[in-house]
């Protein structure tokens, strides 16, 4: 008998929906439940995204539509669905461990209610602006006083009966919420996880659409008999403000951001031609096929926001892991049905995003982030948020590789000269003799841009369905290359490894341990390869790290946070 049901409504969300359904699959009620994602005028993969999920969901049933709306999606979906109580999910927020048990536990009730989990505002990756706004906001009563909505919400049987059909309206989920009265509206076990914006302008879109959605409601919604009405809420949240403001002083600048972007969002709101959704496209993968790769904005993040505690240095959320703790992390994920990526930063990577900012976010989106070089260990130790270690991609292709063989898991190499991914992978198999190797490649220069060889190298993996893949490619391009091959394998975990092959393959030298542990492997580097090293870690790299240290000497002396 299935105890609840979960109706996602989808349009191109085939970069973030596995990171929401491995959720669902990963819970003990997933075998007990209805789950019917409604992909409406997709474009992408979301439909077969979501189809590849049914052998873990058994209860999982696709709705595809060309009719576009997310109002008409709900109606689908409340139409494919019968158990109660009744969870209404974006198809990119992620669910905390207990949240759906919570949900389900709290609203299997004979009483009319709607409730929420608690809501975790995920900043990762945001500016300072975004920052700000978002510690005003959460004060607020919208937020405070029985939150039901910003991406997920429930409904008892009898609370769904409040309305007929789901009205044509932006903001679904604040329409339900002013269908109950506060004591109806119930704040349920566990947590889930919104991604905040990462851009001062994509937030001010986003707000531009609430602001519209509010207008609609006050304007026409239907009247509500039972809850708070669809009034406008901004004299409750001035007043809010300012108690909190003379509460906290220091909320001062929060306050004058918040100000500030609703003013510019009621702005555009009013005057503005543009009627677009007001999507923030830079908390999503932007749909593509496998045809030609581009940088990735808003990749997913499939492993669980609460995770791996995170130390920021220039910028950079550095998970706070040892080289075990990384391996530990990936094979409890894999054990759960997750994939991921892992990034490994050294200082020629940090200068290399100053040159290119538009990387960033390729990097601040990884799954697990950690420092392959001494000077950002050493950088975090000045700031009073120390990383416990180096965690370098030669190391973790052998850590990695020995932890699959214990476990049965299986490994492909991607990248490298001709031959080096072979010779790699006999040395790791001779010392890891269980270790399964399930396939080889070692694509044209250039192949990420080709339609045909992106699509060749796709076919290849999915056939091959490793659990791990090493990609030798070098920054960036292994790094994007891994983020548009995870959209089509979310179960696998992708590890960006440079030279880490030729160096398990026999055809570059290592720096000797004491070297490499007193940060000195560039030295070595640089006497094997002086033409092609010298101008880039002398010029580049050596100022760019001695600037890293200094500024963060002085910040950890001031207290300032680099976030």
């Amino acid at each position: 008998m299935n105890v609840a049901s979960v109706v996602i409504p989808a349009h191109n969300e085939s970069g973030v929906l596995p990171a929401t359904l491995n959720r669902i699959a990963e819970d003990s009620l997933a075998g007990s439940l209805e789950v019917v994602v409604v992909a409406n005028n997709c474009t992408d993969e979301t439909a077969d995204v979501a189809r590849a999920f049914q052998r873990r969901v058994p209860g999982l049933v696709v709705v595809e539509t060309d009719t576009p709306g997310k109002t008409n999606a709900l109606n689908l979906g409340d139409e494919a669905v019968n158990a109660f109580p009744r969870i209404y999910l974006d198809a990119d927020i992620v669910l905390g461990p207990e949240a759906l048990e919570g949900m389900v536990e709290g609203l299997t009730v004979s009483a009319p209610v709607a409730g929420s989990p608690d809501i975790r505002f995920d900043l990762d990756g945001a500016d300072l602006w975004v920052r700000e706004y978002y510690r005003m906001f959460e004060r607020l009563p919208y937020v405070t006083d029985g939150l039901v909505g910003l991406g997920v919400y429930g409904l008892s049987a009898q609370g769904r009966k409040r309305f007929e059909e789901f009205p044509d309206v932006l903001a679904d989920d604040l329409y339900i919420q002013r269908l109950f009265a506060p004591e109806e509206r119930l704040r349920t076990r566990g947590q889930f996880a919104v991604r905040a914006p990462r851009r001062w302008a994509d937030l001010v879109k986003v707000r531009t659409r609430v602001d519209r959605g509010n207008a609609q409601l006050a304007g026409s919604a239907p009247t509500a008999e039972h809850g708070d009405g669809f009034e406008r809420t901004s004299d409750s949240s001035m007043k809010a403000m300012a108690r909190s403001v003379a509460a906290h002083p220091a909320l001062l600048g929060a306050a004058g951001v918040y100000v500030g972007t609703t003013a510019v969002a009621k702005v555009r709101s009013r005057f503005s031609n543009d009627r677009a959704w007001g999507r923030d496209e830079s908390t999503r993968q932007a749909p593509a096929g496998p045809a030609t790769v581009s940088v990735p904005r808003g990749t997913s993040r499939p492993v669980s926001p609460w995770a791996t505690p995170r130390v920021e240095v220039d910028h950079l959320p550095f998970s706070r892991q040892t080289e075990g703790e990384v391996v530990d992390s990936v094979f409890h994920a894999l054990g759960a049905g997750l994939g991921g990526r892992i990034v490994t930063p050294n200082i020629d990577i940090l200068q290399a995003l100053r040159r290119k900012p538009e990387l960033r976010e390729l990097v601040q989106t990884a799954d697990i982030l950690v420092a392959d070089g001494m000077p950002i260990v050493w950088a975090s130790k000045l700031l009073r948020t120390p990383l416990p270690e180096r965690v370098s991609g030669a190391d973790l292709v052998w850590s990695l590789a020995g932890r699959a063989a214990s476990e049965g898991r299986s490994l492909y190499l991607l990248g490298g000269r001709p031959g080096i991914a072979q010779r790699a992978g006999q040395t790791f198999t001779d010392r890891h003799p269980d270790l399964k190797i399930v396939g080889y490649d070692s694509p044209d220069y250039g192949f990420e841009h080709s339609p045909r060889q992106m699509r060749d190298v796709v076919d290849k993996l999915r056939a091959a369905q490793p659990d791990l893949v090493y990609l030798a490619l070098g920054f960036p391009k292994q790094d994007v290359v891994a983020a548009e091959l995870a959209r089509y394998l979310p179960n696998t975990w992708f590890l960006g490894c440079g030279g880490a092959l030729d160096m398990a393959a026999g055809a570059v030298d290592r720096a000797n341990p004491t070297m490499q542990k007193l940060g000195g492997e560039w030295i070595h580097r640089l006497l094997k390869e002086p033409r092609r090293l010298a101008r880039r870690y002398l010029l580049n790299d050596a100022p760019y790290a001695a600037g890293l240290l200094t500024r963060s000497t002085v910040d950890g002396v001031l207290g300032v946070k680099t976030g």
